[in-house]
């Protein structure tokens, strides 16, 4: 009964000649029809749909038991609209814009990461200072020894709470040290080359602060070609690159945090931890770098305190950031990658892999700003899950079969904003196709905004291999070139791609050369706005399962 008086009720007003058709619907909203604009009105045999097609070819598609009434008035509140005029572009104010999360300095020492908190650490302090004819320290207490060829330097501590003050130049000289307690490096004005190694070659597994001085400016390079490493106990020495540390390496400015770091790797890695690494503040430019620009073998963090947010600049040959045995976390600060491969990697790889390690990247904050360029590079590729709480991603990927968002495991896109442009297409080794977020497990949205835009023949917006459920947020995707011919079926331009689809909330705007949506199993729709629209097949593969919210399609003409 409810349809037959609904459906009459259609008519009654369309008679009416009212140019403007209001569909008050249960939820609180309202859509608006243009009548002059509209070809007809139809329903699914059921009659639980009703569809407005337009002079334009939109259909606009809605659930009749979500309907309250149609009336030439409004009488909600919340207007659903939608939005033909599609593109994708990085906003200027996302820089001044992003959250941060801000660290409490832990004061239990029991607390896990109290060791990581330079605040909690009084060391006293030893000058290193170097020149192009030598290296001198100052008075060395009992239990801290130093060797010196030149200007290179190796101290030998058993002593804890000490600081080494480093400053002054040397074009072929280095600092290497062997510690049995934690200690700090201050950088205070220090320009330091070593032709044949590291600059700063740490042998010890303990936690190392490696402080910026404010208002100073401090230069690490390395050689193309290392020196055979040193022999201990008949064990050759790690020295994989510029600074590199058996132990975890935490930075942070000192003061207030306005020192620069300034690094260039012409025969390793940038920076590189056999441990974990931390940021906490002062300005990092990785200048060059012939391998990784921040390794290491296990986490990676970046996050700040009250007084301090770091700013880094990456430019790498090879990845940005990689953790090989370890997760990935982003809390604060400002993040600019160039990389040939991955911009951040956090992979785990092995036979028989150890479930305590999570090789997860999480995004809750900050600014950060990707361009790769090599073939299948990523802006961000995990083995294990990934997830964004907060923070700003702009990403731009060039390579062919590279991905914006490439997880093994699930995605979970809860709030923030990823922007990403993805300009290549299929990788002809493997013909894996470009695209923007890639997801093995669930990709599920709750919130925020994402808009990518993948512009190389058969790329995919979306492209996950199992359920993609949006509960919420802005959502923009774009793969309207043409298909990749010659190959298989899945590599056409697609918006979605996934097992099940289903929306429950938010707003979808997807437009595709090929189909928009594509699931092999079922699209359902039970709320929020889906546009799908495509340029050369029917918007969706299949008919939407429709509850409620609000369907607008557009097929090919």
């Amino acid at each position: 009964m409810r349809n037959k008086i609904f459906i009459a009720g259609i008519f009654a007003v369309s008679m009416a000649h009212a140019q403007t058709l209001y569909v008050n619907n249960s939820d609180g909203t309202f859509q608006a029809i243009d009548t002059k604009q509209t070809h007809e009105i139809t329903f699914n045999e059921a009659q639980q749909l009703v569809r407005f097609t337009m002079l334009n070819g939109i259909t606009s598609q809605f659930a009749t038991a979500k309907v309250d009434n149609i009336a030439t008035t409004k009488e909600k509140t919340n207007e659903l609209t939608y939005n033909q005029s599609l593109s994708v572009g990085f906003s200027e104010n996302d820089i001044r814009n992003f959250n941060e999360v801000t660290q409490e300095i832990p004061t239990d020492e029991l607390d896990e990461e109290y060791g990581d908190f330079d605040e909690n650490f009084s060391p006293k302090g030893i000058t290193v200072t170097f020149s192009e004819t030598g290296v001198k320290t100052s008075a060395l207490p009992s239990g801290i020894t130093a060797d010196i060829n030149g200007s290179h330097i190796v101290i030998r501590s058993t002593l804890s709470k000490y600081a080494y003050r480093i400053t002054g130049k040397s074009s072929n000289g280095s600092l290497k040290i062997y510690s049995d307690k934690k200690f700090m490096i201050l950088a205070q004005g220090v320009d330091l080359t070593n032709p044949t190694g590291p600059a700063v070659n740490i042998q010890s597994g303990k936690t190392v602060y490696f402080c910026i001085a404010k208002n100073t400016t401090n230069t690490f390079c390395d050689g193309a070609v290392y020196d055979a490493p040193a022999v201990v106990n008949g064990i050759e020495e790690d020295q994989k690159g510029t600074i590199f540390s058996e132990g975890q390496l935490i930075f942070n400015g000192y003061g207030e945090g306005t020192g620069i770091l300034n690094v260039t790797s012409l025969g390793g890695h940038a920076i590189c931890s056999d441990d974990y690494i931390r940021v906490r503040g002062g300005n990092i430019n990785i200048l060059s770098s012939a391998k990784d620009g921040f390794r290491t073998k296990d986490k990676f963090i970046i996050g700040r305190t009250a007084a301090y947010s770091p700013t880094i600049t990456i430019n790498a040959s090879s990845n940005g950031i990689e953790c090989t045995e370890g997760a990935l976390r982003i809390e604060a600060g400002k993040l600019d990658i160039t990389s040939a491969g991955e911009a951040i990697k956090v992979v785990y790889e092995e036979a028989v892999p150890d479930p305590a390690i999570t090789p997860n990247a999480d995004i809750a904050g900050g600014f950060i700003k990707i361009r790769t360029t090599g073939e299948k590079s990523s802006a961000i590729q995990t083995t294990g899950n990934y997830t964004q709480i907060g923070g700003i991603i702009q990403a731009t990927v060039e390579g062919n079969g590279s991905k914006i968002i490439n997880s093994d495991g699930t995605v979970a896109f809860v709030n923030g904003k990823l922007t990403g442009i993805a300009k290549g297409t299929i990788a002809e080794a493997d013909t894996t196709s470009a695209g923007g977020i890639k997801s093995e497990g669930k990709l599920n949205i709750t919130g925020g905004t994402i808009a990518l835009d993948c512009q190389g023949n058969g790329a995919k917006a979306i492209n996950c291999n199992s359920d993609v459920v949006i509960d919420g947020g802005e959502i923009t995707l774009l793969a309207s070139s043409d298909n990749y011919t010659g190959i298989a079926d899945d590599k056409k331009s697609r918006a979605i791609t996934a097992s099940t689809i289903t929306v429950n909330g938010g707003k979808v705007v997807a437009e595709a050369y090929d189909h928009a949506m594509t699931s092999t199993a079922t699209i359902t729709i039970n709320g929020g706005i889906v546009n799908a629209y495509s340029k050369n097949a029917t918007a969706l593969n299949k008919e939407a399962v429709q509850t409620a919210g609000w369907l607008l399609y557009k097929d090919a003409e």
